[in-house]
């Protein structure tokens, strides 16, 4: 379809589509406030594919304000008549240099163009993602005018099956106040890299549109930083959205652009970019009209990395509370950056004195929501999970006194010893399963017991021809052995270390045996011996 000179776009009736949690009024409202950045395309679509049924004759008419069309139940996207075209490799720009929506001249669209041309290599050649359906002629559709105030940018999509046509509308100028954060060419930028993403999602799996939009959002967002990582706006979504960790991840307002945090930690410990192309190869094999697939396509994607969408959506909850570049799994690379910009997540105070109990108790979260809690005890403490209903995760996280040194542990029955100092003790606890509706839960303190030494799961299990890390927290001053043994119970591999103080000690196994000899593939056992009890953990070890 030719989009030049046509006045009307995309014509739609009352949308067959169902089970967005965004309804017209909200989309409407978001779209026509306009005091601050405005994420048009969720919106736009949303009001195109329902169409104009719950806005009053008042709030129809308005829409004709930011580009709408409305006749009886239909809507539409006008398109103005722009005279002048610009063609490059992949994309045809529309434009004008007369009237309201003339661009300040040529060269600003061919800037545009070589932006544009960088977007399509990064997601195209580098990443690997189909191209987007193009237009009869061969180019992608961009529309360069005088978008209303605060929007960006915003893509169109065209039908209402699995894969979508769609168009990209982009400003004629990024001069204004309102964009002064970044310059113009950073603003093009990362609207560009954006937008041209939610045009290749239209293809995977247009009913992300109406189940998954968060899913959209979340990794158009990652995508900013994948390609254009010095420019960093998507750094004004963190403080609001680490602030709430109690909302559900799926949530569909503006909270929906932080969460591409689950998918920057994927990116850097499953498997890199190329894991977030699987989640959407995913979806398209398992799109359907009647749910949301996402969790499920995550969790496709993620198996190749012996992970799933609820491990990586636990470990980032911890690693959001950490914080460090240098906490192993829970990690992120520009932990310095974001602790900058945001506090740790809210923490609820739990007191605890020795001989005592004591009990917290909650009820209806929501799946994927999480809490936080502060915990402060001089005492060994014991912390039980008692699930009401749904199922939760809880994870405890130590961070010793003036080291970059951190345990974490999770199940439903904890012990803390706090006698190696401690700098801060934090719970996090998060709804998972998606079978249920409401989560609640209670969470009992009490007296725990002093320990001799814990050994932490080693990682990363498989190891997938990296190095295992074996980590071992010793309390009691003695000596201690990590052994390593195959299955025929043959030791092939040990270290000791003897301890004064208590320490956490990290030993390194690089998959060869005491002779130097690089072992082969297989299960293999790691036993710590102290000088009370000893501890046994399965590893998988498997070569690059």
């Amino acid at each position: 379809m030719n989009l030049i000179n046509r006045s009307i776009l995309f014509i739609i009736t009352t949308a067959s589509m169902t089970g967005t949690s965004i309804s017209i009024k909200q989309s409407y409202n978001i779209l026509m406030k306009r005091d601050g950045p405005v994420h048009a395309t969720p919106h736009i679509n949303n009001i195109l594919r329902k169409g104009p049924n719950g806005l009053d004759n008042i709030e129809q008419t308005r829409l004709n304000e930011i580009g709408f069309e409305v006749k009886g139940n239909s809507i539409s996207i006008v398109n103005y008549d722009l005279n002048q075209s610009y063609v490059t490799d992949h994309f045809r720009f529309q434009y004008t240099l007369d009237g309201n929506n003339a661009v300040e001249n040529i060269d600003y669209v061919i800037k545009m163009g070589d932006i544009f041309e960088q977007v399509w290599s990064f997601h195209i050649d580098t990443m690997g993602f189909d191209q987007p359906p193009m237009g009869p002629d061969g180019f992608y559709e961009v529309i360069i005018e005088n978008l209303p105030s605060f929007y960006f940018g915003y893509t169109v999509a065209q039908g209402s099956g699995s894969s979508c046509l769609s168009y990209i509308k982009m400003r004629n100028s990024y001069s204004s106040s309102q964009f002064n954060s970044l310059s113009e060419i950073e603003n093009i930028k990362v609207t560009a890299v954006h937008e041209f993403f939610h045009s290749i999602q239209f293809d995977y799996n247009c009913y992300a549109l109406d189940h998954g939009l968060w899913f959209m959002e979340a990794t158009a967002v990652w995508s900013e930083d994948e390609l254009y990582n010095g420019i960093n706006d998507l750094y004004r979504y963190m403080p609001a959205w680490f602030s709430n960790p109690d909302r559900p991840i799926d949530d569909q307002s503006s909270h929906m652009y932080g969460t591409f945090i689950l998918f920057q930690y994927i990116d850097e410990h499953l498997g890199g970019p190329s894991t977030i192309k699987a989640c959407w190869e995913n979806s398209r094999d398992l799109s359907t009209p009647n749910r949301d697939v996402t969790y499920e396509a995550v969790d496709n994607a993620l198996s190749l990395y012996n992970s799933s969408f609820e491990d990586a959506y636990l470990k980032m909850r911890i690693a959001n509370r950490i914080l460090s570049t240098n906490a192993g799994i829970y990690s992120y690379s520009e932990s310095e950056a974001y602790r900058e910009l945001v506090e740790s997540p809210p923490e609820e105070l739990l007191i605890f004195n020795s001989g005592q109990i004591e009990t917290e108790q909650g009820q209806n979260l929501s799946l994927y929501e999480s809490l936080y809690y502060n915990i402060v005890t001089e005492a060994p403490l014991r912390i039980q999970l008692t699930e009401l209903s749904g199922d939760l995760s809880l994870s405890s996280i130590i961070k010793y006194q003036d080291k970059e040194e951190w345990s974490v542990r999770t199940g439903s029955d904890l012990n803390i010893d706090p006698e190696m100092g401690i700098d801060y003790i934090s719970l996090v606890l998060s709804a998972i399963d998606t079978d249920q509706f409401n989560w609640d839960y209670r969470i009992q303190l009490s007296d725990g017991f002093s320990e001799d030494y814990t050994f932490f799961p080693p990682f990363p299990n498989p190891s997938f021809g990296h190095s295992v890390s074996i980590n071992v927290q010793v309390i009691a001053e003695q000596l201690i052995y990590a052994t390593i043994y195959d299955l025929m119970g043959h030791q092939i591999w040990r270290r000791s270390k003897y301890f004064y103080e208590p320490e956490t000690e990290t030993f390194v196994w690089n998959g060869k045996n005491d002779k130097g000899q690089r072992v082969s593939n297989g299960i293999y056992f790691i036993q710590v011996d102290g000088a009370r009890h000893q501890s046994t953990q399965k590893i998988i070890y498997l070569k690059k």
